[in-house]
């Protein structure tokens, strides 16, 4: 079994770069990141996002010719559930970050747009290499399965929304998102590199699909030398293990942030938390 504080991700690297402290109560503060989960708290947008994505998945497995805008809306009834509590049947209601049921069905219509804008966006019956697993609620076993040495005593991993295969042979990585915001072309490099470690094979093309957006970015990717950007990740990687201090970085992000109640920048403290055990 993998030591996990020595695998890393795209998801890991990105949460250092934006807040130091959230990175150390997530992943090296003794006291914190042991019952991080605690800290949890269940968001409409995240609900929303996991639903989608784990509807394209269960899509993916349904034959060429019953991939229909119907089979994916029932994909979607699927999909709806909580993080927080699995085994609770719709409407989930506060453990999936609603406030009430008009919200929650907001929430499911808004993803019902998503999806529509992702049939509308391509072919439904691309030539698929690799989609996650069928059990979506058990989707950490993806993320398991690729984990792969990536230099010393370090590893990395991660979770493709889907691959194809090109018509040289060659690999296309593919990453939906549901979010308005642009996401960084290194997410893309990273999977660039955990693909042709995994497969075998050269990841020839990569995109984004913006689902909200209904645009597919397209990245180039394919010059980029998976020497170089095995080198990028490891520098990032020796930068995480040698800092020493690990300061809050106030900014848009902390609307979103579980640890904020503990955050030193608000006023929080993790000691005083601690105190009510």
């Amino acid at each position: 079994m993998a030591d996990y504080s020595k695998v890393y991700s795209f998801s890991k690297l990105d949460t250092f770069d934006k807040c130091k402290q959230q990175y150390s109560f997530n992943y090296l503060d003794p006291d914190i990141s042991p019952i991080r989960k605690q800290f949890f708290k269940p968001r409409d947008y995240t609900t929303k996002g996991q639903a989608v994505h784990g509807a394209i998945t269960l899509f993916y497995y349904y034959p060429n010719k019953k991939r229909t805008f119907s089979n994916l809306k029932k994909c979607l009834k699927k999909a709806w559930y909580s993080e927080k509590d699995a085994s609770k049947p719709p409407p989930l209601g506060e453990v999936g970050g609603f406030k009430d049921l008009l919200h929650e069905r907001k929430s499911y219509k808004e993803s019902l747009i998503l999806l529509r804008n992702f049939f509308n966006l391509e072919s439904q019956n691309p030539n698929l290499f690799y989609v996650p697993v069928r059990n979506i609620r058990e989707s950490f076993e993806d993320y398991e399965k690729m984990i792969q040495p990536i230099g010393g005593k370090y590893l990395i991993s991660g979770k493709f929304d889907r691959i194809d295969e090109t018509e040289g042979g060659g690999l296309k990585v593919i990453d939906f998102k549901t979010g308005k915001s642009k996401s960084s072309p290194f997410q893309l490099e990273v999977y660039k590199l955990l693909a042709e470690m995994n497969f075998g094979r050269k990841v020839e093309q990569a995109s984004f699909y913006y689902l909200f957006n209904k645009k597919i970015k397209d990245v180039n990717i394919k010059g980029i030398k998976s020497k170089d950007i095995r080198n990028k990740i490891m520098e990032k990687i020796k930068e995480i293990n040698k800092t020493k201090e690990f300061p809050a970085k106030p900014g848009r992000f902390c609307s979103h942030c579980d640890f904020r109640e503990i955050c030193y920048a608000f006023g929080g403290s993790k000691e005083k938390f601690l105190k009510l055990f």
